[in-house]
């Protein structure tokens, strides 16, 4: 399993969680990181909360690089629907199943191709 963490910078994870509990929810982000627990990600903003353990912080790495690349180009709503839809460049699957699997280059690159306006 690739480490996310070296590519995508050290920022503080309670950070980066509470910028994607911000822009994408709950459910959202649940699913991204197959937290069990629903009331989990809510807990990872919290200075005092728990750290989510190694994989699912490489999880919430990746996702926020996904999230803020796409916001930068396409804005908070688009990105939402990209990462929430089926991509016929990730086999018909959802970006955040991608992100689930920490498919880093396969993420990536369909982000950068859709940001590209690259055909799938």
């Amino acid at each position: 399993m690739p480490v996310v963490q070296a590519a995508f910078g050290t920022h503080d994870i309670h950070e980066v969680t509470t910028d994607l509990l911000e822009g994408l929810g709950a459910a959202v982000l649940q699913a991204m990181t197959g937290a069990k627990n629903p009331g989990l990600p809510a807990q990872w903003t919290r200075a005092d909360g728990p750290a989510p353990d190694s994989d699912t912080q490489q999880r919430l790495r990746l996702a926020h690089q996904v999230w803020q690349t796409l916001t930068e180009a396409e804005g908070p709503s688009v990105a939402l629907a990209w990462l929430v839809g089926s991509n016929p460049l990730l086999a018909d699957a959802t970006p955040i199943t991608y992100i689930r699997n920490l498919r880093v280059d396969e993420v990536l690159g369909a982000a950068q191709a859709f940001i590209n306006d690259v055909p799938a």
